[in-house]
């Protein structure tokens, strides 16, 4: 299991350089209302993402994400997103010029594009339109199908993560991100299931990262073998407690919001018997009152922390090279026995207006002028 936080480069290219226009579109009823964006160079359609909307009805349904398709000359991009504490296992996506010709009873089986995903919170299909006879300004009709797991509706799964494991990565600086909700970024190229990106925190501030890319060994923070890294492992625990409560912008009674800093020092202090709070780079804003806070929480809330589903587990980066940072990782912790649920892509059809099946579902239109 892996979760992604996938950026698919095209959409960030289509987000920097092309201005899109907002229409909005109609509201039916009881279904959502979904907003239409276009524009001469491109266009997006950004639908709801719905799971157990029996006979199309989304008051019977539950939110889990959205489906955008975006257009960008011949080709077509379509990015699912859930919310936690959904994740999607599976994809199916059918893409054509005439709604009619959705494979009939609509089984997603039998749509081209489909992908079988391990508990993911985002997936990206590239679709080249000329290869479906479709050109520039015809009608672009499709139908986004997908499984998704509620991750806290099972057990948690330590067993299913196969550690240790050998990784390749990159890393990010704070002051190098917008809007950092951590000290590093890190991103894990290697091709495994561990592949992707992730909030990181340094685990000891007497050695420097780095440069990039790193390779390394990834530990759960639970595993013995690691304990002889740090003077004081019997707090990792406390780590896990305060990665999970997610502190990072959240108010403190000692004044302000709760800062990464406040948070890097914090696990620090919790590690090392006399840490350098201030290394080279140093950790952005922080204030030692609301560190205290933080710690004083950890060891009343965070003794013998376990995190279950719908939480995070702490992994630990131990660096191939001696005298280099090791490194924390935020990890979603894997579940067994969730519920599964279909969901469809909300849009301005329905299988049973089409003639095509007797099911709930939509299709949806996307048509550049």
């Amino acid at each position: 299991m892996r979760k992604t936080l996938k950026i698919l480069p095209l959409m960030l290219g289509i987000v920097l350089f092309f201005t899109q226009c907002e229409k909005e579109a109609i509201e039916k009823g009881s279904v959502e209302t979904y907003m239409e964006l276009k524009s001469d160079d491109a266009c997006s359609v950004t639908q709801t993402l719905w799971a157990g909307a029996g006979q199309n009805d989304t008051l019977k349904g539950t939110d889990v994400g959205s489906v955008t398709a975006t257009v960008v000359g011949n080709t077509l991009v379509v990015e699912y997103a859930v919310e936690a504490p959904w994740y999607l296992t599976e994809t199916h996506l059918w893409v054509g010029k005439n709604k009619y010709d959705v494979p009939r009873n609509a089984a997603p089986g039998r749509f081209p594009f489909k992908a079988n995903l391990d508990f993911e919170s985002g997936w990206s299909q590239v679709v080249n339109l000329a290869s479906l006879g479709i050109n520039p300004g015809d009608p672009i009709y499709v139908a986004a199908h997908g499984v998704v797991v509620n991750n806290e509706a099972g057990e948690p799964d330590y067993d299913a993560l196969d550690l240790p494991i050998a990784i390749d990565y990159t890393w990010q600086y704070f002051p190098q991100l917008t809007n950092p909700r951590s000290y590093f970024e890190i991103t894990v190229t290697s091709e495994n299931w561990l592949a992707g990106l992730y909030e990181g925190w340094c685990a000891d501030p007497a050695f420097p990262a780095g440069a990039n890319p790193r390779s390394g060994v990834v530990f759960s923070s639970y595993d013995a073998t690691i304990f002889d890294q740090f003077e004081k492992p019997e707090n990792l625990p406390l780590i896990n407690w305060i990665i999970n409560y997610d502190f990072v912008g959240k108010p403190s009674v000692a004044g302000g919001n709760f800062t990464l800093g406040d948070v890097q020092r914090a696990m620090w202090v919790l590690l090392w018997i006399d840490p350098n709070l201030n290394p080279p780079g140093g950790v952005g804003p922080s204030s030692a009152a609301r560190v205290a806070e933080i710690l004083e929480m950890a060891m009343e809330n965070g003794e013998d922390f376990m995190p279950g589903c719908g939480e995070y587990l702490v992994l630990f980066i131990d660096q191939d090279q001696d005298n280099r940072q090791n490194m924390f990782i935020k990890y979603p912790v894997p579940c067994v026995g969730g519920a599964d649920e279909t969901v469809w892509a909300y849009g301005e059809y329905t299988f049973n207006e089409l003639n095509i099946a007797r099911k709930w579902g939509w299709v949806f239109e996307v048509t550049c002028y």
